[in-house]
């Protein structure tokens, strides 16, 4: 039995490994996206089909290999613009090398849970609403 409440209506966001791993294992507390969101709050955590096969080369020791599901929960608690400062002043957290690709914003997170059971299910662009039936079954640990 989980003891965190699942929202009636729960959002998504499909991210790719090993970056939706390194959000679980709490080693990335920011995710890098091209587009920003006025939503704040709780988030399910999708796994993208197709990994980030440079990234996975980076972080050898993690097990990445769970792809096209759901695999988690996290809170969304802020969104930033990155500039050149922040961009570099916050490596430790978005784990991404090199320079800031263009426009580009810090999704924060916290508190990201695994669920006890990853869930085989199609992803989406953008945030995505989980099905019902989907969200009635995640259990997290």
């Amino acid at each position: 039995m989980t003891n965190t409440v699942l929202p009636h209506s729960l959002v998504a966001l499909s991210i790719k490994q090993p970056w939706a791993e390194l959000i679980l294992l709490g080693r990335k507390t920011i995710e890098v996206r091209n587009w920003s969101t006025d939503f704040r709050g709780l988030l399910a955590l999708h796994t993208g089909k197709k990994p980030a096969p440079e990234a996975m080369a980076r972080f050898p020791d993690i097990d990445a290999s769970y792809l096209g599901g759901f695999v988690g929960v996290a809170e969304l608690v802020n969104v930033e613009v990155f500039t050149q400062v922040s961009w570099s002043r916050l490596r430790t957290s978005h784990l991404v090398p090199g320079p800031m690709p263009g426009e580009a914003f810090g999704w924060h997170f916290r508190n990201a849970r695994r669920l006890t059971r990853s869930i085989s299910a199609s992803g989406s662009l953008g945030l995505f609403p989980v099905p019902a039936g989907i969200r009635q079954s995640m259990d997290i640990s």
